[in-house]
């Protein structure tokens, strides 16, 4: 049975306009059984109320909408900060700070080779010092 093909109104559905995926759903589901469908906008979905009072649902997407890559990030955002993430706030400053500790170590490292190369006074080791890719 279609809804836009009903044979007679008594028995079936009138429908015209096009076919949403959740009226095709039903459809394969129920068939006859459909007593009205109605179209659920907010939830994006198709409710069929059948012959026997009971109600079913289907969507009209393929696949569920999933977060974007922002929302997520401000989730886990606001989850570090309200203290509710599996990292807690006192392990996310140590890791800043031994993150920092090691940056300014590799910053003094660098500065120091690159000021012992320069001190030398050879200007193929200064080269050498300066395209190396390390730093």
């Amino acid at each position: 049975m279609s809804l836009t093909h009903s044979s007679n109104s008594a028995h079936g559905i009138r429908r015209h306009g096009r076919m949403r995926l959740g009226e095709d759903i039903l459809l394969a589901r129920h068939g006859d059984n459909i007593a009205s469908l109605r179209l659920d906008r907010r939830a994006n979905r198709m409710v069929a109320t059948l012959r026997d009072g009971s109600i079913d649902c289907a969507s009209n997407s393929v696949l569920a909408s999933a977060p974007s890559p922002m929302a997520r990030l401000g989730a886990q955002l606001h989850a570090v900060r309200t203290d509710t993430a599996s990292v807690s706030r006192s392990d996310a400053r140590t890791l800043i700070r031994f993150s920092l500790v090691w940056l300014l170590i590799s910053a003094v490292l660098t500065v120091g080779v690159i000021w012992a190369v320069t001190a030398s006074g050879n200007a193929e080791m200064v080269n050498s010092a300066l395209t190396y890719p390390a730093y």
